[in-house]
């Protein structure tokens, strides 16, 4: 052996240890991992099967790619290249063996990228696998909805993998013939040998059966959330989009057989005709011939546009789920209010809580209230219903501090190794609980327990929970180390035992933690990987995405609860919505994965209602979920409405209203006006309170309240909350035709009261500094309550931010207290008269809030949200005009 060769093998050998072990001793982590959980076997069915995928898909690509080079290759007499000896220089010619070695080494290293490019095509494979139908057949192609949710998308991903291996095979064959001048261009001519004519032309008709299998996905992804009207199907979709895309994979047939035939021909002008017609048809079918109908055909049936509307409206509502049964209902709510409801108005009110409408807050004023550890810290803080003495809930917030890992990289001293992972900046703080309702006036009033809500104190007291360190977070968190002294937890993971040097060094090599192989860790500790929650349920269940743990009190232990949601743009005939920076047609939250804190212990269950879909989908994967009747009563009463579905199901509400009109003007969902903003209205959230909304006993809802389309009043209230049973329910509550001003006005109006200005100026005080929340809308005791809490700090920059009054408008009058009791009293005091000053500033204030999003949308270039602002401006000036001519 020369020393070139050896050089190279060394070389060779290095790259294999350096990535190979790399990969080896990342999988020997991850087998651990779930051979601790006691899931070994799901771990290695999983790896098998990716594997074999992969290995297929690679193999696939590989021979084709080698069918192209050998094609090339047998194409080539010799190749020669210039080498110097001496004086000299001659021509040598490449060894055959080298160049066939040449081709096999460039195939095998495109399928091996082609296989990493697409390393989701497993997860499709298994998705398709396991689907079962979901009985909802749309009526256009007769395919239930099943095929679009779990099989077109691995149909979508191979003719992917079809398309990009047959372009870059043509260019990669055109780019060698060129090189090896089997393809030469002189006196304006293209001149090509028979053997790269040949190959070139086979492979524009394997192009053109991939193209004919792309038009027919054509029709299947426009039915399946792929239509022009926000995913769903318009008049022009059904006319001609879908009927092109058949007829263009006929065409594409034609196409392919007449490239073959063209061989045989000898002929390019027939080949270039029957690909010039196949774009022409392609340009005309599917993008000028419907957007001619659009634009010149004018107004398409109504019967088409009422089948069409229908159809969006019933399969846009069972994308989302729960939405079927959803329907407007009445809710009795009047402007004005009786003084004996004043009473009932502040208790209902005491279940909304300032740690919600501002979030941020509570973290900040936990960091002042409980003391310090050394460390910077993160809070999760976790809004629910406990029980209270008297049996019935009490709004309370369960706050557990972390370490930030963000604050800490950025220290100027950073904690040495052993502090960041085996001390107590490793683990999370005592949790302790705060009082939400109608007790925060004045700053942090902490609960003693939460079994039930005991009584309050003024120092943070831990809540009860079971013994042991919180090993297992919300937020990211590194590997940590057990020392053996450390008794390991009852029932729960004890985490992998360190051992021996190799076994060391393959975790320390996984982790990229040198110190594992140092004497800062012994053979007989435990390494805790992958405890943060979001990347533990990630690995554990890939086949469903979570949303951010929130933290309960279940039977005395502190779990970890996340709903996981199923996701697809491919719902048919569903209009999409926003979710996470996606356009989405399909969310189920048909998951809830539970964390024990201290132990560990992981648990999926299908959430009520149980989906077949989903349970079948878990099982293939090894990891099938609890029925719902496995929850216990305690974490039944835990089970509060999956946000991030909330969201996107109040967004389709106020898209389609649910009015048997199809063609009506669509409803906006509303956002509150930030204190610290004018006239910027905050993106549209939901706002948790413990209330009985509608009649019901008090219970947590989730409410969002919508505008009409001008965005001139309130028009209805979407409430989300959980039975007794865990069932999620969505209600629609519509309010009556009376006036009810819009989050923004009534923001305006409160601005525009001096006994607000006085209120700021005097819990500010000298050297404070204040901040208004945004105001939300809550419909209690028969009217409508609209809320801004109003946040202080006595040494500007130093105190943290902490409620100091509830500022409620309701019945025409403006009240202020340090407690929801309290605001809803101080409206006995507001007179006739100063309800009519209100009644003044507040056609003034609608008037501002109006020129202020006439003023918004001109610089974005919305008209129509320009005209409706105008509309809002024009109506406010009318009022006040009127109110100016009264006696």
């Amino acid at each position: 052996m020369n020393r070139r060769r050896g050089a190279a093998y060394a070389v060779a050998g290095i790259l294999l240890l350096l990535f190979g072990g790399r990969w080896a001793a990342i999988r020997f982590t991850e087998a651990s991992w779930f051979a601790g959980l006691g899931l070994g076997p799901v771990y290695w069915a999983r790896f098998a099967h990716d594997l074999a995928w992969q290995t297929a898909l690679m193999l696939v690509a590989a021979l084709w790619y080698a069918a192209q080079t050998w094609a090339v290759y047998r194409s080539i007499g010799a190749v020669h290249l210039p080498r110097r000896v001496g004086d000299l220089e001659i021509a040598e010619a490449v060894p055959r063996r080298t160049l066939r070695w040449i081709a096999v080494g460039t195939a095998l290293l495109l399928g091996i990228i082609t296989a990493m490019t697409f390393s989701d095509v497993p997860d499709l494979v298994s998705l398709y696998r396991h689907a079962v139908p979901l009985d909802i057949r749309e009526p256009i192609l007769g395919n239930d909805a099943s095929f679009y949710l779990a099989r077109l998308p691995l149909l979508e991903a191979l003719h992917l993998v079809a398309l990009v291996m047959v372009l870059f095979g043509i260019f990669v064959s055109t780019g060698l013939y060129a090189l090896t001048g089997s393809i030469t261009y002189g006196d304006r001519r293209l001149r090509a040998t028979p053997h790269a004519r040949g190959h070139l032309v086979v492979l524009a008709g394997i192009l053109a059966l991939v193209l004919a299998w792309g038009f027919q996905l054509d029709a299947w992804q426009i039915v399946g959330g792929g239509g022009s009207a926000r995913g769903a199907m318009t008049a022009a979709d059904r006319a001609y989009r879908v009927p092109a895309s058949t007829a263009l994979a006929a065409l594409a047939l034609v196409v392919a057989a007449g490239t073959v035939g063209s061989l045989r021909w000898r002929r390019a002008g027939i080949l270039l005709t029957l690909w010039a017609t196949l774009a022409v048809a392609a340009l005309l079918g599917r993008y000028v011939a419907p957007y001619l109908s659009d634009a010149w055909r004018g107004r398409p049936d109504r019967a088409v546009s009422l089948a069409l509307a229908q159809y969006a409206d019933r399969y846009s509502r069972a994308g989302l789920g729960l939405l079927d049964a959803v329907r407007p209902e009445r809710l009795v709510v009047t402007p004005t209010a009786p003084p004996e409801s004043l009473e009932a108005l502040g208790r209902e009110l005491g279940g909304l809580s300032p740690w919600d409408v501002e979030p941020g807050a509570l973290a900040a004023a936990l960091n002042g209230a409980v003391p310090d550890t050394g460390r910077a810290r993160v809070w999760t803080t976790s809004l629910d219903g406990y029980p209270g003495s008297a049996g019935q809930p009490v709004l309370t917030a369960l706050a557990v501090p972390e370490t930030d890992q963000l604050e800490v990289a950025r220290a100027a001293h950073r904690p040495d190794w052993t502090e960041l992972h085996r001390g107590p900046l490793s683990w999370a703080g005592d949790p302790v609980a705060v009082a939400a309702g109608g007790r925060w006036a004045g700053g942090l009033v902490f609960l003693g327990q939460l079994s039930p809500v005991g009584d309050s104190t003024t120092a943070p007291v831990p809540v009860a929970r079971a013994a042991g360190r919180i090993r297992f977070l919300a937020h990211a968190a590194d590997p940590a180390v057990v020392g053996p002294d450390e008794p390991p937890p009852a029932g729960g993971p004890l985490g992998l035992r360190l051992g021996g040097f190799m076994r060391r060094l393959l975790l320390a090599w996984a982790l990229q933690m040198p110190p594992l192989l140092d004497r800062r860790t012994s053979v007989a500790d435990r390494l805790l990987v992958w405890r943060d929650v979001p990347r533990r349920l990630a690995r554990l269940y890939p086949f469903t995405t979570f949303e951010a743990p929130r933290a309960a009190l279940v039977d005395g232990r502190l779990l970890w609860i996340a709903d996981g949601y199923l996701v697809s743009e491919r719902f048919p005939l569903a209009e999409q919505v926003a979710w996470n920076g996606e356009a989405v047609n399909f969310l189920r939250a048909a998951y809830l994965a539970t964390v024990d804190a201290v132990n560990g212990a992981t648990r999926l269950y299908l959430r009520p209602p149980d989906m077949r879909f989903a349970a079948e989908l878990a099982a293939g994967t090894g990891t099938p979920a609890l029925p719902s009747d496995s929850l216990g009563p305690d974490l039944r009463a835990h089970l509060n409405y999956p946000e991030q579905l909330f969201a996107a199901q109040a967004e389709m509400l106020a898209r389609h209203r649910g009015d048997a009109d199809m063609t009506a003007e669509p409803w906006i969902p509303a956002g509150g006006a930030s204190g610290t903003e004018r006239g910027a209205p905050a993106p549209p959230r939901g706002v948790t309170v413990l209330a009985g909304i509608g009649g019901e006993a008090p219970r947590l809802w989730r409410l969002l309240p919508l505008t009409d389309a001008a965005g001139n009043r309130l028009v209805a209230i979407v409430a989300g909350t959980c039975r007794p049973d865990g069932t999620p329910w969505l209600r629609l509550l519509r309010l009556p035709e009376a006036g009810f001003p819009t989050l923004a006005a009534a923001e305006n109006r409160l601005s525009a009261s001096p006994t607000l200005e006085a209120a700021v100026a005097e819990a500010a005080g000298a050297d404070g500094a204040t901040r208004r929340s945004i105001v939300v809308a809550v419909p209690v005791a028969g009217t409508m309550a609209y809320v801004q809490f109003l946040l202080a700090s006595r040494r500007k920059g130093e105190d943290p931010l902490l409620p100091r009054a509830m500022v409620l408008l309701a019945a025409n009058r403006l009240g202020i207290g340090d407690g929801a009791a309290a605001a809803a009293r101080a409206l006995v005091t507001a007179t006739p008269s100063a309800a009519a000053a209100a009644g003044s500033a507040a056609a003034l204030s609608d008037a501002r809030a109006a020129f202020a999003a006439m003023d918004s949308a001109s610089r974005r270039g919305d008209w129509v949200a320009f005209g409706r602002a105008y509309e809002g401006l024009r109506r406010a000036l009318e009022a006040g005009a009127a109110r100016g001519k009264r006696p």
